[in-house]
């Protein structure tokens, strides 16, 4: 019955990934198979939520035990068929330890099936009853802005994720790959064709997404569930008290905006602008349009190269189409457009041209250069190949963590005096952690961070990471003659440059991250 049971849920998670459509997607159920399915998907994309550190309470901890003794079991398994297969005449072969070991494992797989099974049935029923709503509140400001969160416990885990599931099935909305954008992005920038680049974002997003007209889109959707209906409305209307509390808003204002914070935002986010989305990809110049949450890129491909239009025109017309799709407004202040139409030998001087956009600072370059032919001397304006940086954001935070990192160190080595290797052994976990690339911690193969994987796409010379490197090395100079020697080499190792280079991937220990010691000093950099 219950190896009946985990077949069909590995059915219906396989489903779950291809998107495929049938009457078992349709099920919307804050139960324990979606709960389930959630389990596996969410361990493949890297969130380990059997870890002892995921949720306050250890609830996972009789299921993550049979795990040990599964992995356990896997290594006798493999030493045994090591000795098994060792023996090149097959009839010698003695199958009978291996194949107990193999009953043992499927006897420990279905023991651990069972525990989950009723751990999951349980936070089911925590979430099965008329007043459950996801509670919200207050969070850190992030980079201006007031986030929110719900509290972190695992009814409140699975319903979330479930609900950002359902409205992904029922609506087929998601935010788009950070990188997937960029990849395409660089190519465009750098292919040399005539174009107009337009770079603008809406002015206060989710402050701004009024609740009557969003309400009315998921309300007309008859395929998405009543109570998933029903935990957006108390979700928003929880964000409007709060509002209302802090004296930000009165209940006289029209009800508007969603938390930013909360993982299902985004795709209400995604939903209420699907309509202006379609209305600029319809445009008929328009060859490449992109959206990151509320930052847009949109390039123009126009009629011919001596086409005149003003640049706020361009702006004017997207503004319409946004006003007329939707209630939100153009931040004006962050809006640049690049007019990329001339051609080479229009340019007189040499020029470059400067987008920022997700992290990276894209540097188009027009360079005149000066050639010999014979007894002529040629002068000409020619296209650099296209150089991508750090933003300068992104560069001012690297530095900042390093700031952070070494001013801890400072305060620390005072304050626990008695602790010192302690101390200094943290302060190279960080900028080690800076510095290189890891795999995270109990998790799936694939899942990686770190230097280059944040940075993969910076061209030659990396004068960025040059930049890094020169400022760890002045803050490593300024340490106390008193420091380990040992930790002091270990530190002049570090390089954010090498670490982009070779990618190389180093290990940290579990209990590296335990209560976010290593990383919380960095919260909101």
């Amino acid at each position: 019955m219950l190896n009946h049971a985990t077949n069909h849920i590995q059915t219906r998670c396989s489903q779950y990934d291809q998107h495929t459509e049938n009457q078992e997607m349709l099920d919307q159920s804050f139960s324990y198979e979606n709960f389930r399915i959630l389990l596996d998907v969410e361990n493949r994309k890297g969130r380990y939520l059997e870890d002892k550190a995921f949720f306050d309470s250890d609830i996972f901890k009789k299921s993550r035990d049979v795990s040990k003794l599964i992995i356990d079991k896997n290594q006798e398994i493999r030493d045994e068929s090591f000795k098994v297969f060792s023996i090149k005449i097959i009839k010698n072969r003695d199958y009978t330890k291996l194949n107990k070991l193999k009953e043992e494992k499927q006897e420990l797989k279905k023991t651990r099936e069972e525990i989950l099974q009723k751990i999951l049935i349980e936070i089911a029923r925590k979430t099965d009853i008329e007043d459950y709503e996801l509670k919200i509140k207050k969070g850190q400001i992030k980079w201006g802005s007031q986030l929110y969160e719900i509290e972190h416990n695992p009814e409140n885990y699975f319903v979330t994720k479930q609900l950002q599931r359902n409205i992904y099935k029922t609506f087929k909305v998601k935010q788009s790959s950070r990188k997937t954008i960029i990849d395409q992005l660089r190519l465009l920038l750098d292919d040399g064709f005539p174009k107009i680049i337009i770079r603008t974002d809406i002015k206060k997003f989710y402050e701004s997404i009024p609740h009557k007209e969003l309400l009315e889109i998921i309300e007309e959707n008859s395929l998405l569930s009543y109570p998933s209906k029903k935990i957006i409305r108390r979700v928003l209307n929880q964000y409007w008290n709060i509002l209302i509390a802090d004296g930000s808003k009165s209940t006289t204002d029209e009800r508007q905006g969603i938390p930013r914070g909360i993982g299902f935002s985004a795709y209400l986010s995604e939903l209420y602008l699907r309509g202006f989305d379609k209305k600029i990809k319809s445009l008929s110049n328009v060859s490449y349009y992109t959206r990151y949450v509320d930052d847009i890129i949109i390039i123009i491909t126009p009629n011919h190269r001596k086409e005149i239009r003003s640049k706020t025109s361009y702006i004017n017309n997207i503004k319409n189409i946004l006003l007329t799709s939707t209630k939100l407004g153009l931040n004006t202040n962050k809006t640049e457009v690049l007019n990329l139409t001339k051609e080479n030998k229009e340019r007189k001087i040499s020029q470059s041209y400067d987008l920022t956009y997700l992290g990276y600072k894209f540097k188009l370059s027009y360079t005149k250069k000066t050639e010999t032919k014979g007894e002529k001397t040629v002068t000409k304006i020619t296209k650099d190949k296209l150089q991508v940086f750090m933003s300068d954001d992104k560069l001012t935070r690297y530095k900042n963590k390093i700031n952070a990192s070494f001013s801890d160190y400072s305060s620390d080595i005072i304050k626990y005096a008695s602790a010192k290797n302690t101390t200094e052994r943290m302060l190279y976990k960080r900028l080690k952690f800076l510095t290189k690339n890891h795999q995270l911690f109990r998790r799936k193969s694939n899942v990686f961070i770190g230097i280059y994987f944040s940075n993969e796409f910076l061209t030659e010379p990396y004068t960025d990471l040059i930049e890094l490197d020169n400022y760890l090395k002045q803050k490593i100079s300024t340490l106390p003659v008193s420091t380990n020697s040992k930790i002091r080499a270990k530190l002049d190792t570090l390089s954010f440059e090498k670490g982009f280079r070779t990618k190389k991937i180093v290990r940290f220990n579990i209990d590296s991250f335990k209560n976010g010691k290593m990383t919380k000093i960095w919260k909101g950099l």
